[in-house]
């Protein structure tokens, strides 16, 4: 025995949406206006909802292709990668920003020891020309420390921009086969199970005119 699928939860809108559809059909709302007040309208919009398994059934095979390829859409979406294409290599991307961190920490390092040095050895010898070098140097590196920061930081925030401006694939919500199954299922249930119920209520029981 074939198993006829229920209307899932996330498919409640669009069920809404036919819903809303078949209340706007010509001969349906005809006669929803032969009535005094909107009671009509809310009762027989509530009875739909109520019955909205029912009125899937008519449209089982529409809902259960559309189900398969919606799944489909979720499986590729799990599974973006494609073996046709080899792993793209790190590179210089990843390597410049490494570079820009450690570069500023190793001259601030060899900025502190030149000038420890040199300094300490003027305490002892004060006109020592080493300690002269030595004092220059760690200027000097004190000073390519800072260069090297703030190119750091600026290699660090152009990679944060180049990173935001290129986000990763986002979900894929929209596929053709997909939207093709989804509007042939909207289709079916308008005209198989919609219409035939909204109609059968109507004529069990006619709005009484004012």
């Amino acid at each position: 025995m074939t198993h006829l699928p229920h209307l899932r939860p996330e498919d409640r809108a669009d069920f809404e949406w036919v819903l809303n559809l078949a209340l706007g059909v010509t001969d349906i709302r005809s006669a929803l206006e032969q009535g005094p007040t909107a009671h009509d309208r809310h009762r027989l919009r509530a009875r739909a909802r109520a019955a909205a398994d029912e009125i899937s059934q008519a449209a089982a095979t529409e809902y259960r292709a559309y189900l398969r390829a919606r799944a489909a859409v979720t499986t590729a979406r799990q599974n973006p990668g494609d073996l046709s294409q080899p792993p793209t290599s790190p590179g210089a991307g990843a390597l410049l920003p490494a570079l820009a961190v450690l570069a500023p920490l190793i001259s601030a390092i060899a900025a502190t020891a030149f000038l420890l040095m040199g300094y300490g050895i003027q305490l002892v010898t004060p006109q020592s020309q080493l300690a002269a070098s030595l004092v220059t140097a760690g200027w000097v590196s004190a000073l390519a420390s800072a260069v090297a920061t703030a190119v750091a930081l600026s290699a660090l925030l152009a990679t944060a921009l180049r990173q935001r401006a290129t986000p990763p694939s986002p979900l894929i919500v929209h596929n053709t086969a997909a939207e093709q199954a989804r509007n042939a299922w909207q289709q079916a249930l308008l005209e198989r199970g919609m219409l035939p119920y909204l109609r059968k209520q109507l004529s069990a029981n006619p709005p009484r005119p004012q």
